[in-house]
């Protein structure tokens, strides 16, 4: 049974909040730590790799496969890439966390079924298939530039995403399109009432 007392969309919104002040929090100390550390840790494609040291009898390093290398001494450029890898990605769930936050704000004043919040979570829902798309190309620019740091002679590569961001954005239409569908029975029994 639901506490019709509870504020549940109160709740939501001090999480969304939350969550949004402690990621940025957490991005600001993972970029200032990669900026003014000793060594830098930079994930890189591991084909081509030659030279590993430390490995145990037998492994190799998988073809286009990923590998996580420590700079010692490093450069301004090593710095600030440790600093951006994974950025992207990070600031696209910051962004859909301060959106929902907003979205959630703007239900708690007004109607959650009015015709704003379909429309709103639609928008969210495709600026995070778009953009997501477009982070994951900015990933793995940023890993060709970071993998110069290890290979002097030539960028290497890889793409491996979990499209978390398109389940994400497929999500976000869906409830969009339920709440859109949701208005409109409401309207029309409105009308009949």
């Amino acid at each position: 049974m639901i506490n019709a007392h509870r504020d549940w969309l109160g709740e939501l919104q001090v999480a969304l909040g939350t969550g949004a002040v402690l990621g940025v929090a957490g991005g600001l100390l993972h970029t200032g730590s990669a900026i003014f550390a000793d060594t830098v840790d930079l994930t890189v494609q591991a084909g081509g790799a030659t030279g590993v040291t430390g490995l145990a009898a037998g492994v190799t390093l998988a073809e286009g496969g990923d590998m996580q290398v420590t700079v010692a001494d490093p450069g301004w450029v090593e710095r600030v890439l440790a600093g951006v890898q994974g950025a992207p990605a990070y600031l696209l769930g910051l962004m859909v966390i301060v959106v929902l936050w907003r979205i959630v704000r703007v239900a708690r004043r007004t109607d959650p079924f009015s015709p704003e919040l379909p429309r709103r979570l639609r928008r969210l829902g495709l600026a995070t298939i778009v953009l997501g798309l477009l982070a994951e190309l900015v990933e793995v620019g940023i890993g060709m530039a970071a993998s110069t740091a290890v290979y002097d002679e030539f960028w290497a590569t890889t793409f491996g995403s979990n499209f978390w961001w398109l389940l994400l954005g497929f999500g976000l239409l869906a409830v969009a399109e339920v709440l859109r569908r949701g208005g409109a029975l409401r309207a029309e029994l409105d009308e009949v009432v």
